[in-house]
Parts: structure tokens; sequence; C-alpha cells
């Protein structure tokens, strides 16, 4: 039984996170060499917490953090009137 795309995607988490069963994991590994763009998300999905820990690190310059802080005050404020 071959894994679809989609039902790949479902499991990544899983699958990273070491806890599929064996056969399952198996499976997926083989969907994962036959499939091009799901090995390319696989390859992005692991390199994103990275990618985020590394954004989070970079210092905001403060007029971009003036702005963004205005921005969120003023939506808000709209979603108390709504």
């Amino acid at each position: 039984m071959s894994n679809t795309c989609k039902e790949c995607i479902d499991l990544l988490l899983d699958y990273v996170d070491g806890e599929l069963p064996v056969e399952m994991r198996a499976r997926l590994e083989v969907h994962m060499g036959e499939c091009e763009p799901c090995d390319q998300f696989l390859k992005t999905y692991k390199a994103t917490p990275g990618l985020c820990r590394k954004a989070l690190a970079a210092k905001m310059p403060e007029s971009v953090a003036k702005k963004l802080g205005d921005f969120l005050r003023l939506e808000m404020k709209k979603d108390r009137k709504a």
C-alpha cells in the first residue's frame, strides 16, 4: 500500500519526532524517495525551526517595532468595537 502526498504530509510531525511505527515510517520513506515535491517539503519542514530561531534572534529596527505595535493596537481597538 502506497501513501498519497496528503497522507505523507499529515505524518511529518510524527516522522520527524521519531514516533511513527516502523512499517509506516518505511512506507513514508519509500514515498519520499520517489516523490521530489514531498522530499523537498520534508527538507523545508525540518529546516523551519532553525530558520525561526535565526529570525527571532535578529533585532527588529526600532521604527519597525513602533509601527508594528501601533498597527496591532489599532487592530485590537477595531476588534473590541466589532
